[in-house]
């Protein structure tokens, strides 16, 4: 279940409005009728969480065969139990923000079921669990690293992925699910036009000359096909299977770009979006204005691109405090001494 960059429509739909008559009051039958509604509704995304801590949950009890009574399934002991499973699991234990993405679906489903306000609603149900994403300490590549990783290697395991990694960073930190829905006509001549996949804003891009050779090298290797580079099967009509498509290429993307990333930064943790994380971090750290780098990444408010960039505040806070200890143990605060500062 994805977790990075994490999506807000996973977990946070109430969807109050719904009613599902079919397995009103047990969960297997009752979670995969509202993901039936919202493959309708096109919330493909908030589909998929579901689905997936619907399978998840059914794993916790032992099987999908063993039957969920919804008043058995919500109550706080039972999802405390569930998310100390989640967390000390023997083959992979999930971190916080993971855990946040099962529980928050969960809720969703509870409110949906039980809406605020509904007798037997119970408003501390997930109090005691995991349901808030936590900020990620660092997600970035340092400049050296992306100094190497520009430079790279043109004979190593997962080099597509590399490339498409490269070209993310240079399209001014582009997100892989924006690069993977290009299409052919959004190239135009020397820049990049098109709508961003998750707010529709309008971006255009200048492509450096680096970008250009990249998109032209992958451009061609399916001519029929509309879109720009070949992530999404051309085949696939949209949808639900289109999100899948998407989902089955970002895997493989990730998977691709950990190997490559094993020859050129060893024991380096990267991932689709740190190519997007590093451009905006570089650039906070170059001293571009928060309004520029917020409407270079095409976020849709700056309060978006203050959240992005929060866990790296106390970086500045540490640098500046060491500047100040330097000044003052070599003297130099001396010279404000005449401008009543010190």
């Amino acid at each position: 279940m994805k977790t990075e960059d994490m999506e807000p429509d996973v977990g946070t739909d109430a969807g109050t409005d719904v009613e599902i008559d079919v397995g009103r009051m047990e969960l297997s039958s009752y979670m995969l009728a509202v993901i039936e509604k919202l493959k309708h509704e096109q919330k493909y995304a908030a589909a998929h969480g579901y689905l997936c801590a619907l399978h998840s949950f059914q794993d916790f009890v032992g099987g999908r065969g063993v039957p969920l009574p919804m008043n058995e399934v919500f109550r706080p002991e039972r999802l405390k139990a569930y998310e100390e499973w989640l967390m000390q699991k023997k083959a992979r234990p999930l971190k916080p923000n993971s855990v946040t993405c099962y529980m928050s679906s969960l809720r969703a489903v509870y409110n949906r079921w039980m809406p605020a306000g509904t007798p037997g609603h119970d408003a501390k149900m997930f109090a005691d669990v995991h349901t808030r994403v936590v900020s990620q300490t660092k997600r970035a590549l340092q400049g050296w690293q992306m100094e190497k990783v520009l430079a790279g290697s043109p004979f190593i395991a997962g080099q597509t992925a590399l490339d498409y990694f490269r070209l993310m960073f240079l399209c001014r930190g582009m997100p892989f699910i924006d690069l993977a829905h290009l299409r052919k006509r959004d190239l135009q001549g020397r820049y990049l036009v098109y709508l961003r996949h998750k707010t529709r804003s309008p971006m255009r891009v200048e492509l450096c000359p680096e970008a250009l050779r990249l998109l032209r090298k992958y451009g061609k290797e399916n001519p029929d096909s509309p879109y720009l580079l070949p992530i999404l099967d051309a085949d696939t009509s949209g949808g639900w299977g289109l999100y899948k498509d998407y989902q089955d290429a970002l895997r493989l993307f990730n998977r691709d770009l950990a190997r490559a990333m094993e020859f050129l930064l060893p024991g380096v943790r990267v991932s689709s979006y740190t190519a997007r994380h590093t451009w905006a971090t570089l650039a906070y750290h170059m001293g571009l204005p928060l309004g520029v780098i917020s409407q270079s990444l095409g976020h849709a408010s700056i309060r978006v691109t203050e959240t992005y960039l929060k866990p790296f505040e106390n970086e500045w806070l540490d640098k500046a405090n060491k500047q100040l200890i330097a000044t003052v143990k070599k003297g130099k605060w001396k010279k404000f001494a005449n401008n009543n500062i010190l």
